[in-house]
């Protein structure tokens, strides 16, 4: 599989402003002094390879969007955030637009989830196929309401494409997109909806917008199951594990401490941090990520668990074996 994170950022997109851009310009060009950068291919390589994250790119701002090829001519992609105008805008550059099937599973409907199909151009294409998948009920009807007046100046019936809607329950396997596809509840306002996606030997778990509570550290807590042994687990982790504790309890996310105990208990292989703050910078973000994989270094040297039969015994943690932080244009193979 592939996965491509078209939207990685979460409740409402955002953009660098000017003078943040000047600011990564600036602090680029401090770095390079005394750097010996004649070539576009030396310049290349000390941007990839040298700067920081925060210096050279930008985590991104489009929200919820992600693409993941199975092999499938069918489109298989999860939420449609304004990171899906991206994903239709690729589409058009390279004139793969007619004659195509999408299958969109939908985590839930707040705004950031699903503001970006009305402005899928391959929905306004005769002869193309989007079959909108979900948890929640009522799917055809909510979408359609969003594009009524007084929210937005053209209406649902406007798409040329046409139009399939289901509903699935936990429990279900969906066969599209040469996989199977599963979802899970989650505790998010509203309910939202995870999403595990087995094809050949790789497996995907895509969890937003969940929020993980106490009930999270008991033995059987179903979450774990349903990622276990997952090569990606693409998780929802805006906050800190104080602020999900204090200030942003309830609100319906999840902490980057919570996701590495969750990943190391499922005995997952990649995490990717998702849905960041729309309030942090790229710097800020940059930081998060270090001080999750801090976590996790320590974590491995520290946890105590207790193997059948012989109490107390180390088990030196193993999962996850990476963290990562998403990033619109990301993509990753397994």
């Amino acid at each position: 599989m592939k996965v491509h994170f078209k939207g990685t950022r979460g409740s409402v997109p955002v953009a660098p402003t000017a003078l943040e851009i000047q600011e990564k310009v600036v602090a680029s060009l401090l770095a390079a002094r005394g750097k010996n950068l004649r070539s576009e291919s030396q310049i290349r390589e000390f941007v990839e390879n040298k700067l920081p994250f925060h210096h050279s790119a930008t985590w991104g701002g489009n929200t919820p969007c992600v693409q993941i090829e199975t092999g499938s001519d069918d489109y298989l992609i999860f939420d449609g955030g304004s990171g899906l105008r991206v994903l239709g805008k690729e589409m058009l550059e390279k004139g793969e637009m007619s004659g195509k099937t999408f299958h969109i599973f939908l985590s839930h409907f707040h705004y950031d989830h699903i503001q970006g199909i009305p402005f899928f151009v391959p929905a306004y294409v005769p002869n193309n196929k989007i079959i909108f998948h979900g948890g929640h009920g009522n799917i055809e009807r909510t979408l359609a309401n969003q594009m009524k007046k007084p929210y937005f100046p053209i209406s649902f019936e406007t798409f040329q494409a046409d139009f399939e809607f289901f509903t699935h329950s936990p429990g279900d396997i969906i066969e599209v997109c040469d996989s199977r596809i599963s979802l899970i509840e989650q505790d998010h306002p509203g309910l939202s909806y995870g999403y595990r996606v087995d094809s050949g030997d790789s497996s995907v778990v895509y969890s937003t917008d969940a929020e993980h509570k106490n009930s999270a550290h008991c033995k059987n807590y179903p979450f774990v199951d349903f990622i276990s042994n997952a090569n990606l687990l693409i998780f929802d982790a805006p906050y800190t594990h104080s602020q999900t504790m204090s200030i942003r309890e309830h609100w319906g996310h999840s902490s980057n401490i919570m996701g590495v105990e969750l990943a190391a208990r499922g005995e997952v292989d990649t995490l990717a941090i998702f849905h960041h703050d729309p309030s942090s910078s790229d710097h800020e973000i940059e930081d998060f990520l270090a001080h999750t994989k801090k976590f996790l270094d320590r974590s491995k040297i520290a946890v105590r668990d207790t193997r059948p039969g012989i109490p107390g015994a180390p088990s030196p943690r193993s999962h996850p074996s990476k963290v990562i932080m998403a990033y619109d244009g990301l993509s990753l193979n397994f």
